[in-house]
């Protein structure tokens, strides 16, 4: 052992030595659970009470609001929970002082916090920080909450948090150490049934003014209502999708207030949007550089400002997944949690004609292609053709691998004639799906010129349609690739389908060649022809292992092969490879041949297999 890793080693040893030996030197005993209730949070001489917040065995948040007709001081008693940590704060996290029970008060208009309960404004051990002044509020009104939504304590250096879900007595822990800790400690169990007893007879907050100023003060339920709202879906719990359309008559300026979650450096997690229905632009988008930080933990974060809309349909969106709602906070709430979700309101009640808010309409209409549902190791195609050239819109969701563009689960659009790709799911011009990361979606308008075209979709060996492993995207089912008819001018007669095998211009065609197989077709060529030839094959090394070529029967000369230096990358596995080019034959008789060796073919495939998975073999075509 080098001296370094010696020194490590007793660095280690020496920080689980003062770890246990915090454990008898914490200022929480296993006794301390038959203290709760002997401090009440509710002064008896401060004046009268107007907000008394108690008991939070049922609900995480509590909320109530006053309005102030003149200037006033507010007298605050509150009792909460919170506990820095040793080893939050060695690493720099800010959120090391966030305590889990707590009062704040925001301005009922701005939604902005004026006072809020933190370690430093507060004093006692951690299960019980009190905040006992008097604060100063201008005339207006307000919402004061208290929300306890978990549990957490500190000792030198070990640390243990849980989470309390009221829905079914569901906690959960974080703990540092792992589980050395709760030999010591006790289970959670002990835990949640030690929370309760401190949410029912000890947390809590209370305001109180002068007697004789009592008559200065109304309450009203919190959060206030806004008249000017259009749309409010608030107070939203898990794994919502919510959908409302917005119908503008001419060009109008909405305000969009909406609460989420997300972390920078990533995906946002509980957002909104808003889209033109007719080009799927983007015209509002809660991502995270366009959102800041909606108080209390770090994930917390909020939208608030004008968005100008012009005449047109608009799609307003918001979802949410699994985690931290209004049905359970697992860390601590924004500053405004009764309003996690979105509001839009008018910013000119001038214009309350010129916009109204509907149900959506049927998403299924003039559907060209839909194939969804995927399951993993799937794959599923359709042919459609266009007699005139169409607006199309492109709904898909798939799996990227990761920044780089990549896509393990994806589609495509192909020209049927040129085998040309025309449009394919590129993780660059995709927007999070919701749920993990790494689900995307697609939602675009574009133009095909009239033509045959066949549309695609593949996935890998995991994460897809009901058998995920992350979380799943909001909307599971169009799991895949639909097409379907754009804007309301849409003409479903321009529309049919298209089988594939009814190719034209087809002089010879081996395809889906399977294992261990050399098959021929002989084609006559009655005058010199420029001929096009389109072939598939699996490439080993720099040598072809499953390729084609083209005989004079006349001669027994082999007029083309399929050499690996004229081929390019087919798509999935580098070793699928492509070949597309014209040669000229000569008046006479052909045989075409395909030979695969004994591994990656047609429907067994031993790597990735190609984009146009259908032809792996060979195709000769008369040229256009």
């Amino acid at each position: 052992m080098n001296q370094t890793s010696f020194t490590k080693s007793i660095f280690f040893f020496l920080f689980i030595a003062l770890a246990f030996i915090s454990l008898g030197a914490s200022g929480r005993t296993a006794n301390d659970s038959a203290l709760p209730g002997s401090f009440s949070a509710a002064p008896s001489d401060k004046g009268t009470e107007i907000v008394s917040l108690k008991n939070f065995t049922k609900e995480e948040v509590r909320g109530a609001g006053i309005t102030l007709s003149k200037d006033l001081t507010v007298h605050i008693s509150a009792v909460g929970g919170g506990d820095r940590s040793f080893w939050k704060d060695a690493f720099g996290d800010d959120e090391s002082d966030q305590m889990y029970a707590a009062g704040w008060i925001i301005d009922a208009n701005t939604r902005d916090v004026v006072w809020d309960m933190t370690m430093d404004n507060t004093s006692g051990r951690s299960d019980r920080r009190s905040f006992e002044k008097d604060i100063a509020l201008k005339k207006g009104s307000y919402e004061v909450y208290f929300m306890a939504y978990g549990f957490a304590s500190g000792s030198g250096m070990s640390q243990w948090s849980i989470n309390i879900d009221r829905r079914g007595s569901h906690h959960s822990s974080d703990r540092i150490f792992g589980g050395l800790l709760d030999v010591f400690r006790g289970d959670s169990k002990e835990r949640y049934e030690e929370f309760m007893d401190y949410a029912r007879d000890t947390w809590g907050i209370t305001l109180a003014v002068p007697v004789d100023e009592a008559s200065n003060v109304q309450t009203f339920e919190a959060p206030r209502s806004d008249k000017r709202a259009l749309v409010a879906k608030t107070g939203v719990g898990d794994n919502i999708v919510f959908r409302k359309d917005l119908k503008v008559d001419r060009e109008v300026t909405v305000h969009i207030y909406a609460v989420g979650e997300g972390r920078r450096g990533d995906d946002v997690d509980d957002f909104g949007w808003l889209v033109n229905a007719e080009t799927r632009q983007r015209v509002w988008d809660m991502n995270l550089k366009d959102v800041e930080h909606a108080g209390g933990a770090r994930k917390n974060i909020k939208y608030d400002g004008d968005v100008k809309l012009p005449k047109g349909t608009y799609e307003l969106y918001y979802v949410t997944d699994g985690t931290h709602s209004n049905d359970d906070w697992i860390a601590r709430p924004p500053y405004d949690p009764f309003n996690h979700g979105v509001t839009v309101t008018l910013t000119n009640e001038i214009d309350r004609d010129a916009i109204k808010a509907v149900n959506p309409i049927d998403e299924d209409k003039n559907v060209l292609v839909k194939l969804t549902e995927m399951r993993d190791d799937d794959y599923k195609s359709a042919g459609f053709s266009l007699k005139e050239d169409a607006k199309v819109r492109i709904y898909a969701l798939g799996e990227s691998v990761d920044d780089n563009g990549e896509m393990a689960d994806y589609g495509w659009i192909m020209n049927a004639k040129t085998r040309e790709k025309v449009w394919k799911m590129d993780a660059g011009g995709s927007y999070h799906a919701g749920g993990a990361a790494k689900n995307r979606l697609f939602d675009e308008v574009i133009t095909l010129p009239k033509g045959e075209y066949i549309a695609s979709y593949q996935t890998d060996g995991s994460h897809s349609y009901d058998d995920w492993n992350a979380d799943a995207p909001f909307d599971p089912e169009h799991w895949g690739l639909t097409i379907m008819g754009a804007g309301s001018n849409f003409d479903a007669k321009v529309v049919s389908t298209f089988n594939e095998d009814d190719e034209k211009g087809v002089l010879a065609e081996l395809i889906r060649v399977r294992d261990d197989e050399h098959v021929r077709q002989r084609f006559t060529i009655s005058s010199r022809t420029t001929v096009r030839i389109y072939a598939l094959g699996e490439a080993d090394g720099e040598e072809m292992a499953d390729y084609g070529w083209i005989k004079n029967t006349d001669t027994g000369e082999r007029v083309w092969e399929m050499e690996y230096d004229a081929t390019t990358r087919a798509g999935g596995a580098r070793k699928n490879r492509l070949i597309d080019k014209t040669i000229t034959l000569d008046k006479g008789e052909y045989e075409l041949n395909y030979r695969t060796d004994g591994s990656h073919a047609f429907n067994d495939w031993n790597d990735d297999p190609p984009d146009d998975r259908t032809h792996w073999g060979i195709t000769v075509y008369k040229a256009q």
